[in-house]
């Protein structure tokens, strides 16, 4: 899952360190996929009669995907992309963890149906962003409209069966669900990634870059979340910013929202070598979700693994969807503090040294994408 680091880590620690020479962890990158992380707890337990929309649905996972871009990007070098000569080998380990994070999807929405499992969908949004991993900086935001505008229109001319899924049969359905119509379709959130890999590329140890993606990431939520409100907005499917829609005005919206918390996050926690005592203090408030957002595919793990039979026995009891509100909180809690623990103690999560270490004769060391 990129589930990732900021950057190349070291064999031992696990730290990692960014590709600007002499700069600073990026611990808003990891800060910010903490928060991805909880956001989408919240979603999945917050207690509701109905599935009306709060403020994390949707927009928690787009985070984590949008973080999915940023995190490749560092990965295979920032802002001084790897060179060609490694690209291979970087981009087989990459396929590596996708496949992997489709096989462990499957089976944990076997195990878990009550949630709307994202791995598999995150590994296949990974094998589509390997094709355009290295295109240069001033191609990506071009190609990220493109897809934000034709990925919904393809995904409308897709025939759905009575509950939603494609109608075709065999594979021609199950590519047109993973690609177009599903819970996350790969093809239709792939702006996100590439937003990502754009904003990685342009340097994110520079505050000036985090302070465009907040600038960005502000326009462009109004935008996406204004267009509702223009005259005969109800009427034009692209124009409605719902969850879950995959509609342009959502991907631009939800997607500058993503932006700009990457943005402020990294601004707030320090970016190179900015880390003066504020930053300091900020960092060590915020250290809990960075300890979640340094293992995350672990902890989503956890998640679904406790929380299915608990689901089980809800619904046996009457109840709609979630759970009651201590359930959240419970997990919120208890995902710190054993965050932080196993970090301070043990250091890289458990699936995340597996997952390196199955993709480890594509990549060597590096640890990004599992991190």
């Amino acid at each position: 899952m990129t589930v990732g680091a900021a950057g190349p880590s070291t064999p031992t620690t696990g730290r990692v360190r960014v590709t600007r020479p002499g700069a600073s962890r990026l611990v808003g990158v990891d800060v910010a996929r903490g928060l991805a992380v909880l956001g989408m707890f919240a979603a999945h337990l917050w207690p509701r009669d109905l599935l009306d929309e709060r403020l994390f649905d949707g927009r928690s996972a787009i985070l984590f995907a949008t973080l999915a871009g940023v995190s490749l990007g560092l990965m295979t070098g920032g802002a001084d992309p790897t060179r060609p000569d490694d690209r291979g080998r970087r981009a087989l380990s990459i396929a590596i963890r996708a496949v992997l994070l489709i096989v462990l999807g499957l089976l944990l929405q076997a195990w878990n149906p009550y949630v709307l499992v994202i791995l598999p969908y995150y590994g296949v949004m990974f094998l589509l962003l390997l094709a355009v991993l290295w295109l240069p900086r001033r191609l990506l935001v071009p190609l990220a409209v493109v897809v934000t505008l034709a990925a919904p229109f393809a995904a409308s001319l897709v025939p759905l069966d009575a509950v939603g899924d494609a109608a075709a049969p065999g594979l021609a359905g199950l590519a047109a669900d993973a690609l177009l119509v599903g819970a996350y379709p790969a093809l239709v959130w792939l702006p996100f990634l590439l937003a990502g890999l754009a904003a990685a590329r342009s340097d994110l140890a520079r505050p000036a870059t985090a302070a465009l993606l907040v600038v960005v990431g502000t326009v462009a939520a109004v935008i996406g979340y204004g267009a509702r409100f223009l005259p005969g907005a109800s009427d034009v499917a692209a124009l409605d910013p719902a969850d879950h829609e995959g509609m342009p005005a959502e991907i631009v919206g939800s997607g500058g929202v993503a932006l700009a918390v990457i943005g402020l996050l990294l601004l707030a926690t320090g970016t190179g070598r900015v880390a003066g005592r504020v930053t300091r203090v900020v960092r060590a408030v915020l250290s809990p979700l960075a300890a979640v957002g340094a293992q995350p595919l672990t902890v989503y793990t956890l998640h679904l693994l406790l929380t299915a039979p608990l689901f089980t026995a809800y619904r046996s009891a009457g109840g709609s969807y979630g759970l009651p509100l201590g359930w959240l909180v419970a997990s919120v809690v208890g995902t710190l503090v054993y965050a932080v623990v196993w970090r301070r103690f043990v250091g890289r999560g458990p699936l995340e040294r597996l997952v390196a270490a199955a993709s480890r004769p594509g990549a060597g060391r590096d640890d990004a994408v599992s991190r």
